[in-house]
């Protein structure tokens, strides 16, 4: 099969940028003929959460949980190798070891600029499916869209890594009235910008993202109101807790794939306090003391609606209507704002849309969910020679650390390679 490549991957963010550097240092390290293989983006780079990259925000992972340094330390991919080669290393040094996204997000951009390997930018991937010759699925059609001009393009691969990241969450009640002035968390800076001066505002959300945006917002619009809608007590904290937090480790990852079906559930509740609908003490601090000095000086800009949900929403072009309601008491209530950020995170789709076509040679759950070895490979019919990986979106599969958290990139990273890598090496079925 000339021109098939070994690897395509969909998706070059964190996922895809890690993968890739797992590739190539191994292609460093034993030498000959790489690895052939591609790399999809629907962006125009790999620039990491580039709307929410806000003055003040750091990161919640530590640095050295990078695309390579928990799998090879002496890999040219690490946050200190771009550190040595940005020339910051001894002046990072002094700081205690806290990254801010803006250096953060820098450091992704650098990685994927280290990739030798061909990456196609604009590219959107709309489907995967399957080339059949003689009865068996020899390799993977992977189709993407330009998202400039809207032309397809198509790409062979004996392996596929869907590594396109997690889906923009809208609850129904938002959806229809998505635009302008209600808008995803995910849009913020741009959609901002384009309102200009706000006088009154809404942040719908508890999490992390949420309590960035209202301290945001706060600094750089003095003079409106903000109001913050949250259906609980108010802002909690993540679970911080050392031992807790090992549920990042990968040993933990090998724990949790090996529980059944409703154990796994359990164990993924009792993991998400450390990860969802919660911010960390910086944020928490920061917040109290905003509106306690809005109480103390009298300003009354900072509106904190406790367990309090959205019930409607009415817009007139100028402004937008939200009705809401005690979640306890029933208490009816109105908010009226110029714009609404939607904090409400992203979803994990059980079958990634991209799959319609493989679906005949996929083996699912009783959910409809792809069966997904612990190396992340969906199981497949024995007429079926492809490997699809679903790298980053197997979450209620492999447990928290192996969903958006940098935590276990690189090791996730590792495992896709080594298996990807045991498949190449295999002969190919007559």
């Amino acid at each position: 099969m000339s021109g098939v490549q070994d690897l395509v991957v969909a998706g070059f963010g964190p996922s895809g940028i890690a993968l890739a550097a797992a590739v190539e240092d191994h292609d460093d390290a034993v030498g000959g003929a790489p690895l052939a293989a591609r790399y999809l983006e629907k962006a125009a780079d790999s620039a990491w959460q580039p709307n929410l990259v806000l003055p003040g925000t750091d990161i919640q992972h530590h640095f050295l949980r990078d695309f390579a340094t928990p799998r090879d330390a002496r890999s040219r991919f690490t946050f200190p190798h771009y550190l040595r080669q940005s020339g910051r290393f001894y002046p990072f040094t002094l700081m205690g070891g806290y990254v801010s996204r803006l250096e953060w997000s820098d450091y992704v951009q650098w990685a994927a600029r280290q990739v030798r390997g061909p990456v196609d930018y604009h590219r959107e991937v709309v489907a995967v499916k399957p080339v059949v010759v003689e009865g068996r699925v020899r390799s993977a059609r992977v189709v993407s869209r330009d998202t400039r001009d809207g032309s397809l393009h198509t790409v062979e691969g004996r392996n596929v890594a869907l590594a396109t990241g997690h889906e923009a969450y809208v609850p129904d009640t938002f959806r229809p009235y998505l635009g302008e002035r209600v808008f995803h968390a995910s849009r913020l800076l741009p959609s901002l910008a384009a309102l200009g001066p706000l006088r009154r505002v809404a942040v719908i959300g508890a999490g992390q993202t949420a309590g960035e945006i209202v301290l945001h917002l706060a600094a750089q619009h003095p003079d409106a109101e903000i109001h913050s809608v949250v259906r609980h007590a108010g802002f909690r904290m993540y679970e911080l807790g050392h031992f807790s937090n090992e549920v990042y480790f990968p040993d933990e990852t090998d724990y949790f794939y090996g529980l059944e079906g409703e154990q796994r559930e359990r164990a993924l509740g009792q993991a998400r306090a450390t990860n969802y609908a919660a911010v960390d003490p910086d944020v928490s601090t920061a917040l109290y003391q905003a509106v306690y000095q809005d109480g103390f000086t009298g300003r009354q800009r900072m509106h904190m609606h406790k367990r309090t949900e959205i019930t409607g929403l009415d817009a007139d072009g100028e402004r937008v209507l939200l009705e809401t309601e005690e979640v306890f008491t029933g208490e009816r209530g109105r908010i009226e704002v110029d714009a609404v950020v939607v904090c409400t995170g992203y979803r994990e789709a059980a079958m990634p849309s991209q799959l319609a076509a493989f679906t005949p040679y996929l083996r699912l759950d009783d959910h409809g969910r792809p069966e997904v070895t612990r190396a992340y490979r969906a199981e497949t019919t024995d007429d079926c020679e492809v490997g699809i990986y679903l790298d980053g979106l197997t979450e209620w599969r492999h447990g928290i650390g192996s969903a958006t958290s940098f935590s276990q990139m690189a090791a996730k990273a590792d495992t896709i390679h080594r298996d990807l890598r045991s498949r190449l090496r295999q002969p190919v079925a007559v």
